[in-house]
């Protein structure tokens, strides 16, 4: 299974540096102040900070002209630590981790949020559905610094591991697969690869819980989600919600433990 981590102890080579639920939805109205200040009343024990955000996007100008930033502006949950966060926009909820301890307790939390939302502005249908995990494999290096990753990662992944031109050695590439269902529905999306630092930006809005890392990592970026089939978009429904979000965790963790080798999986069983 994907590995969890423990609320009591910060282990400097927990893999998962951040988790993410996402439901997409038609577009709502902003909130108004009031509605901020009931949502903000609902999730006071889990998230008490409000804050203002925003994410910055190019629009499309006229002909010749150079395209102008647009800014989507929404309010923002975090709790105290910093550690997790809910991002209420205009066409999605997205409910953030960087201290994950197991699926379970972050769904519950997340559909608190869901639910909290649903409360004071409905949501009427679902246009996208995901899960999302970003991994951080540290491992020692051996005796002359580098990393044999074949060691700890599967070999179908290591690509030009072994080209080594000019006593030259692979310190970062990344590579892509997607896996979709026969019928629209489920997908499941893996970028990996080496490299060195962090996967996430040093100022993401999420305070990481263990010490910032410079030397070499293996990236894990699983991104499992569901869209509706015909161009149809369904009622919002949450029974619905919880069991897509249990659906996609299902792959997510297959594709985790096919990526990692026996040696890997004891090293983490032992964390």
């Amino acid at each position: 299974m994907l590995p969890e981590t423990s609320q009591d102890e910060a282990q400097p080579n927990a893999p998962v540096a951040l988790v993410t639920m996402e439901i997409r939805h038609p577009t709502t109205d902003a909130l108004t102040e009031a509605a901020s200040r009931e949502i903000k009343h609902l999730l006071i024990d889990q998230l008490p900070i409000e804050r203002q955000a925003q994410d910055v996007q190019w629009g499309v100008t006229a002909p010749g002209q150079p395209p102008q930033p647009v800014a989507d502006r929404f309010v923002r949950y975090g709790n105290r630590d910093n550690t997790l966060s809910a991002s209420l926009k205009n066409q999605a909820i997205v409910i953030e981790t960087s201290a994950y301890t197991s699926f379970e307790a972050f769904c519950e939390i997340a559909m608190q949020v869901v639910d909290a939302r649903s409360q004071v502005s409905s949501i009427v249908g679902l246009e996208r559905i995901g899960l999302r995990f970003v991994l951080e494999i540290r491992v020692p290096a051996g005796v002359d610094g580098r990393i044999t990753w074949s060691n700890w990662i599967d070999e179908q992944l290591l690509g030009p591991q072994r080209i080594a031109p000019g006593g030259l050695f692979l310190t970062e590439w990344q590579g892509a697969a997607v896996y979709r269902e026969a019928e629209p529905g489920k997908s499941l999306i893996v970028r990996y690869g080496p490299g060195v630092g962090q996967a996430l930006d040093q100022n993401y809005h999420l305070r990481r819980i263990t010490p910032p890392q410079t030397g070499p990592f293996f990236l894990m970026d699983i991104d499992s989600f569901w869209t509706p089939s015909g161009g149809s978009i369904p009622e919002y429904n949450r029974d619905a919600l919880v069991s897509t979000f249990q659906d996609l965790y299902g792959p997510a963790q297959v594709i985790f433990q096919e990526m990692i080798t026996g040696r890997l999986k004891e090293e983490l069983m032992r964390q």
